[in-house]
């Protein structure tokens, strides 16, 4: 990415609020069924039993033509520069895999300690799934709303599941778009088929302000939904009200009205 993408991808208004709410925006239409099924390929002939290499921290995105082709896709750019901006740091990315018949869940972790009260700066998480993943292939669980909350890495591992959980299962081609503090685990996989998700961690360059079509930030229906939104999170009791002044405050700072 090196060049800011029409408005015509970018998220719209509504669409911020609900990333600014759950902590990601989930996305179903980005990738022609043809290059997913490029990438599933890739990722079938891809060796499986590599682990994150820290010393090739971007090891199938140079394997994988395809996959550096979906991300260079105006619609997958517009998405990823309404978070970041343009030209963000590709950081590291990794094709992560769950094997078939793979019984045991993966922990609840969160990639950062940063949460949304100090929101002038956040990484994102695209994680992209090349193929169908219905819920017993053991898709991405995430909990929404859960980037409020600053916590470390190993703080939130001892919980199994929450009121409120989110697994991130459909056909394939969707790309879930994460704020960094986001909890999330990967599932077991309860079929024959072998499991895949590609992630990259973005960094953005510039001040993440004003940079998705903020067009109505302030309008009444983006306002009723802040507001719809209260009862959403029964995971979070009596800590909502922190959780909604949180919300505001980064919302205005995000539209570049404070």
């Amino acid at each position: 990415m090196t060049t800011m993408t029409s408005t015509d991808h970018r998220l719209r208004a509504l669409d911020m609020a609900r990333f600014v709410a759950d902590g990601f925006v989930e996305c179903g239409d980005l990738v022609p069924p043809e290059l997913n099924e490029h990438v599933h390929r890739d990722a079938l002939a891809y060796p499986k039993n590599r682990g994150y290499d820290p010393n090739k921290p971007r090891e199938f995105w140079e394997y994988s033509a395809a996959v550096r082709e979906v991300f260079d896709l105006p619609a997958v750019r517009g998405v990823a520069e309404s978070l970041l901006g343009p030209d963000p740091v590709h950081d590291h990315s990794f094709l992560h895999t769950v094997a078939p018949g793979k019984r045991e869940a993966q922990r609840w972790h969160v990639d950062s300690s940063l949460a949304v009260d100090h929101p002038r700066q956040f990484d994102i998480l695209v994680c992209y799934f090349p193929h169908d993943a219905p819920a017993e292939m053991g898709p991405t669980l995430v909990l929404p709303g859960s980037h409020v909350r600053r916590v470390s890495y190993h703080d939130v591992t001892r919980y199994k599941n929450f009121l409120g959980q989110r697994q991130l299962s459909g056909p394939g081609g969707r790309i879930a778009f994460l704020h960094e503090s986001l909890w999330h685990c990967a599932q077991p996989n309860q079929t024959d088929q072998w499991r895949f998700m590609f992630k990259i961690r973005y960094v953005p360059r510039v001040p993440q302000r004003g940079l998705f079509n903020t067009t109505g930030w302030d309008s009444p229906e983006v306002g009723a939904f802040f507001n719809d939104a209260r009862g959403s999170y029964p995971w979070a009791g009596d800590g909502f009200a922190a959780m909604g002044q949180a919300w505001r405050t980064w919302w205005r700072y995000l539209a570049g009205a404070a």
